[in-house]
């Protein structure tokens, strides 16, 4: 794939950042058990313009949709993820703890995952939180180029080196610097400066504490995406900011919202 094929997201660049974009955390994840592919699809039907997922390696290698390292908190299985195969990931039941209702789902393969949402976003945003070795992150890009979702997908990380990995793989990929404290502000702000490929996520209590780290951004040029929004009224004060990319549990609040800014 050659840079000109990639999906650009600097500010200067990016014909999509003159709109909000809402994007669903975890899918849907205040409707649905996050990370499933009910999650996605109640994101979608509520008419999200992205979704946001976590991957996690299991024990054979493939990539799957989950957030935390150990089983407990969203299936009926104990331990680490990383030491389950796939097969045995999907004998487990993912969404009862969530409710009834979601008896029996069951945790999703990236493939799956890209699958069902494919065509029907603006854009994902794939945040690596677990692997086995560096070769499993190659198997994460490679899945999204097998599922031609590539100039659509946005890989992010509070684990920079790894984003360093993917561009090493495919030098087009666009990468997202997860930024959760301030002292971790200014070197992303040096890697994102003047890359169109790039941009930052911002813990957004960041910015509405410290609204001139978003002044610097903004005037850098550096496309600034904030994680979790699910007040409209803080909605308010960083689209003041010239943030224009919101992640959220509260989808059909925050949608709600961009209606009426």
């Amino acid at each position: 794939m050659s840079h000109s094929d990639v999906p650009t997201v600097s500010t200067r660049r990016d014909p999509l950042n003159d709109s909000i974009e809402i994007i669903g955390h975890r899918g849907y994840s205040a409707r649905a058990p996050e990370n499933t592919l009910p999650a996605l699809e109640a994101a979608i039907e509520a008419g999200v313009d992205a979704i946001e997922w976590d991957i996690h390696t299991a024990a054979c290698g493939t990539p799957v949709l989950f957030h935390d390292s150990m089983l407990s908190r969203t299936t009926n299985g104990v331990g680490p993820l990383h030491r389950r195969t796939f097969v045995q990931l999907r004998g487990l039941d993912a969404g009862k703890w969530f409710s009834d209702e979601f008896t029996g789902v069951r945790i999703p393969s990236l493939r799956e995952a890209f699958g069902h949402v494919r065509g029907r976003v603006r854009r994902v945003y794939a945040e690596v939180k677990g692997f086995r070795e560096l070769e499993d992150v190659d198997r994460m890009l490679r899945v999204a180029q097998e599922a031609e979702m590539m100039e659509d997908t946005v890989f992010i990380s509070l684990n920079w080196t790894l984003l360093d990995r993917l561009r090493g793989q495919e030098p087009g990929v666009a990468v997202g610097y997860i930024v959760a404290e301030a002292d971790q502000v200014e070197a992303a702000l040096d890697r994102a400066r003047d890359d169109g490929r790039a941009l930052v996520d911002f813990r957004a209590d960041l910015l509405l504490e410290a609204p001139q780290i978003a002044e610097r951004a903004h005037a850098d040029g550096t496309t600034m995406c904030v994680w979790t929004v699910d007040d409209p009224a803080d909605a308010d004060r960083l689209l003041a900011l010239d943030v224009l990319r919101f992640t959220t549990n509260e989808v059909g609040a925050l949608l709600t919202w961009k209606r009426q800014a």
